[in-house]
């Protein structure tokens, strides 16, 4: 190899996919299935995760079933799964399973479209093992489901642009469009970047293209925005709703929680990605430092990929800019992170060339071995026992001990409940919508119980956003007042970071006892008089 020429992949970009690569993309999504199947989330991760599950069996964004923008595709095809299933919560979790499953072959698929075979497979590795996808599609959220849907929006746009726009593939892009507008509405206006840049790619004429497109998608997405708004009081309570929910969520940014928010959403992403790659990243920052230090012909790799470089901005550098604004959980990166994790997988590609051409001996091994490294460095950090890697996921609880941990404790909690109290003895009482263990997962999980949150949320329809709620057999009434109607002991459940004090604006919390179960630290029990 010259100076002046800078190592490549050894495969080339693959513009048309043999039966060779659909099986590769099938053994990945099979291997990721049967490595996620026995990890599953049993209860409710999240406040969210238990909101999906409830809306499953009553659909009204107005109620908060789910929380806006409403989420209406991945709600209808959990309703699809549980028919199968017989169990909301479940269901769900079914469908991140499967498309986190799916995630791995895609990632393949438009790695080998853009960089070729050996990016593809060290891409779709990564992408099965990362422990930020593998966690991710173990609970019940929508993130990895979008993940995998703007994935195959990608590699549809970009297949597109290779055959030269025909009308099959216009249809095809409004299609994956209007999917993932139905599953996570707030990805969209993100993902247009990368649509419309395909248009512009076509050849001429191609505006005529991109309007019917455009069309195609806005009917489709009508198609599912009518229902949507008509099952949650009419358009006009939808729209009325918005500015509310905005307000809420505006500390949680930069615009109003003032700078400190880019700087945590920045960290989150940066901590999030890292986790999802950790062995790729490390190999992926080598290679990029050996470029960096190049004194000829460094620039020769950005020329020769300037066109699946440039796309692949079109993706990601868009999404990124949003999420400095708004990311507060590890998931919210996995509509990129794929596109990172593509990067890393070329980068990687490239420096096992390198390594190739200084012991060719080692050629027909390398890249086998990198990746079977990357895999087994990235699984043992999602399976070993979480405080074993926290400095190595940077205290983010991506690993399956935090799901068993979290289904343990509520598991604990709930059956702890049942054995002690009757329903009929005892009412469950929130300070607020925790996240973790808040008043919908308990309504979801012990729907025999009452279930009372004992705080208002403005984000519902009036007259409701003035109201506390009260919840029985998944079922919530909006009530003027706490009333405990006979009922001789109340459960506490405090939020985390909090204490009992908060339910002093409506409980005498004086005598307020801690229950001294396994992990009971929000559980109070408060014994009032029966009327």
């Amino acid at each position: 190899m010259s100076k002046d020429t800078a190592p490549v992949t050894k495969s080339g970009a693959v513009e048309r996919f043999e039966r060779r690569d659909w099986l590769a993309a099938a053994m990945l999504f099979a291997a990721s299935l049967a490595i996620r199947i026995p990890f599953r989330s049993h209860f409710a991760y999240h406040w969210d995760s238990a909101q999906f599950s409830l809306a499953i069996e009553h659909y009204d964004v107005s109620l908060g079933l789910p929380h806006l923008p409403g989420y209406f595709l991945y709600v209808m095809f959990g309703r699809i799964v549980n028919l199968l299933v017989g169990d909301p919560h479940a269901s769900l979790v079914w469908m991140s399973v499967l498309a986190g499953a799916a995630l791995a072959g895609l990632g393949y698929l438009l790695a080998a479209a853009l960089f070729g075979r050996d990016c593809g497979l060290a891409a779709g590795c990564l992408l099965a093992a990362s422990p930020l996808c593998w966690f991710q599609s173990e609970v019940a959220l929508t993130t990895i489901v979008d993940s995998a849907l703007v994935v195959a929006t990608v590699l549809i746009c970009w297949k597109a642009i290779g055959s030269g726009g025909g009308w099959p593939w216009v249809i095809a892009m409004a299609v994956m469009l209007t999917l993932v507008a139905g599953v996570r509405q707030q990805t969209t206006p993100v993902l247009c970047p990368v649509w419309v840049y395909t248009f512009w790619k076509f050849p001429r004429p191609r505006w005529r293209k991109f309007v019917v497109g455009l069309l195609v998608a806005g009917l489709l997405c009508t198609a599912w925005f009518i229902p949507m708004v008509h099952m949650s009081g009419g358009l006009g309570m939808y729209l009325r709703l918005y500015p509310e929910r905005v307000r809420k969520d505006a500390p949680l940014t930069p615009l109003g929680g003032g700078p400190e928010n880019l700087i945590n959403s920045a960290a989150m992403i940066v901590g999030s990605c890292w986790v999802g790659l950790l062995g790729a990243g490390l190999l992926a920052g080598a290679e990029s430092l050996l470029w960096l230090t190049r004194k000829d012909g460094k620039w020769a790799t950005l020329v020769n990929r300037g066109e699946e470089l440039r796309f692949l901005a079109m993706w990601i550098v868009p999404m990124v800019v949003f999420g400095l604004v708004y990311t507060i959980i590890p998931g919210y990166t996995l509509c990129y992170f794929p596109g990172i994790a593509i990067l890393a997988a070329w980068a990687t590609c490239r420096l096992v060339t390198r390594i190739d051409h200084a012991f060719p001996q080692q050629r027909p091994y390398g890249l086998v071995t990198v990746i079977a490294g990357i895999s087994l460095i990235n699984s043992a950090v999602f399976l070993l026992p979480a405080r074993e890697t926290t400095w190595l996921r940077a205290n983010l609880p991506l690993t399956a001990a935090e799901i068993r941990r979290h289904d343990r404790q509520l598991g604990q909690w709930f059956q702890a409940i049942r054995e002690r109290f009757r329903p009929d003895e005892v009412m469950i009482c929130h300070d607020n919508q925790a996240f973790f263990y808040g008043f919908r997962l308990f309504q979801y999980h012990l729907p025999e119980y009452e279930n009372w949150l004992l705080t208002t949320d403005t984000a519902l329809r009036p007259p409701f956003n003035q109201k506390l709620w009260r919840a029985r057999n998944h079922q919530v009434e909006f009530m003027d007042r706490f009333e405990p109607r006979g009922h001789t002991t109340l459960i506490l459940v405090v939020s985390p970071g909090g204490n009992v004090d908060e339910f002093a604006p409506v409980l005498d919390v004086r005598k307020a006892k801690k229950w001294e179960i396994p992990d009971s630290a929000p559980l109070y029990t408060l014994t009032v008089g029966a009327e």
